[in-house]
């Protein structure tokens, strides 16, 4: 039997000692350099959510301009232009270095907005250079419309653009003393005159001249008024032939017609004024931003004082019915389309009138005036909205498509014959 002396037995415990010192000392330095890159990492993450956070802000204050041109005490859209910033370590206690801001503008990447880059640079733990970029698109539009998202004070009146009620049209004419106006056809030689905060007609006026367009109304303009208590009934009427019909997609050119308003329910001093006007939607640039407007079917560009505009191809007819209601301040009654030239039935050479509806207050049933029911009801105030679609007779109304927020359709419900 083999026998170690102790010598030799002494030695391999030596050499089995210096084996585990070296593998504990190889841990020990991994271990102190996987602490110092969790360390490293952990700062680098730390700083890139300040740096995130800080293009962010300088993104939102670039957002919160309050005047179209450069004004005193104001922030301005003219004034977002490229600047360049820095954040000291010291006066930043969220941060442990120091951050430059860069923000650059283009004002040509978008028509009637500014493409905006702001880029946040730093050095990190192992001065290293680490930036984050974020782009952005800032409208050019007027303040002045956020109003139509507010509701204003008094009474709880909600208000929408130029702080009016929503049910003054919002294509009708600030007049300055709480009052608008709106010519019901273009080319018409009268008139109507909204109070501001009720949305209630109270002046009718004629003898406008013809060129006169409603962008352009003035107080001088309204000599020849009289005074009282209206209602307006507008919306818009489209046609399609196609087969099967789309409610969302609706533009030919409409045929000859007119609009009536059967009224009920009562007494009234006089029958309601129709109108109606073929349009077309246009679209053109003017102070550096982009519209979209609805022009008279025969209108052209230098109407609006323009050299050219693009024509979206969209045709509709707006129509608008001043109603005299009852003494009690209502109406009740039912609207209708007149055909001129065509005629109403479920023929394939007739057409089918549908009306756009909406269950607004989620009853199961469109039994609200604002819905655009068949037969209106005490009816106490403007409505506004109110659109018909045209189809072939031998058409269906189409109902609303299923689909999310942004890809379901409007429904429409039979409304002639």
């Amino acid at each position: 039997m083999a026998t170690h002396s102790p010598a030799a037995q002494r030695g391999g415990a030596l050499f089995e000692s210096l084996v585990a010192f070296f593998v504990l000392a190889v841990a020990s330095l991994t271990a102190a350099q996987l602490q110092g890159e969790l360390r490293l990492h952990g700062d680098l993450a730390r700083q890139r959510s300040e740096a995130v956070r800080l293009g962010a802000r300088e993104l939102e204050a670039l957002r919160a301009w309050s005047s179209l041109e450069a004004a005193s005490g104001a922030s301005a859209y003219a004034a977002i232009v490229d600047a360049e910033s820095t954040i000291d370590a010291d006066a930043n206690p969220q941060g442990n270095t120091d951050y430059r801001i860069v923000r650059s503008i283009d004002d040509d990447a978008f028509a009637g907005a500014k493409g905006t880059t702001v880029a946040v640079e730093w050095a990190d733990r192992a001065g290293a250079t680490q930036r984050i970029v974020l782009d952005s698109v800032i409208a050019r539009s007027d303040p002045i419309w956020s109003g139509a998202l507010a509701v204003g004070a008094g009474a709880g009146i909600p208000r929408a653009g130029l702080g009016r009620s929503p049910f003054v049209p919002v294509t009708a004419r600030s007049l300055g003393g709480g009052r608008s106006a709106l010519k019901p056809t273009t080319s018409g030689s009268t008139a109507i005159v909204f109070n501001d905060r009720s949305g209630e007609i109270v002046s009718r006026c004629s003898g406008l001249a013809a060129t006169t367009a409603t962008r352009d109304l003035a107080t001088s303009d309204l000599a020849a008024c009289g005074e009282g208590h209206w209602q307006l009934l507008a919306g818009t009427i489209r046609f399609t032939a196609g087969v099967p019909p789309l409610a969302s997609d609706a533009q030919d050119v409409p045929p000859a017609l007119s609009v009536t308003l059967a009224l009920g329910g009562g007494s009234y001093a006089a029958a309601p004024d129709c109108s109606v006007e073929a349009m077309k939607t246009v679209r053109y640039s003017a102070g550096g931003s982009v519209r979209i407007e609805a022009v008279a079917l025969d209108a052209v560009p230098a109407s609006l004082g323009l050299v050219s505009w693009l024509d979206t191809g969209d045709r509709h007819v707006a129509y608008r019915c001043v109603v005299t209601p009852r003494a009690d301040g209502r109406w009740s009654g039912r609207s209708a389309l007149l055909p001129v030239g065509w005629t109403v039935g479920s023929g394939s050479g007739d057409r089918r009138v549908c009306r756009y509806v909406t269950d607004g207050d989620g009853s199961g049933t469109i039994d609200a005036n604002i819905e655009h029911p068949l037969d209106y009801v005490d009816v106490a105030g403007s409505l506004l909205a109110q659109n018909f679609l045209v189809v072939r007779g031998d058409q269906a109304c189409p109902a609303a498509s299923a689909g999310g927020l942004l890809s379901a359709s409007p429904g429409t419900l039979p409304h002639q014959p």
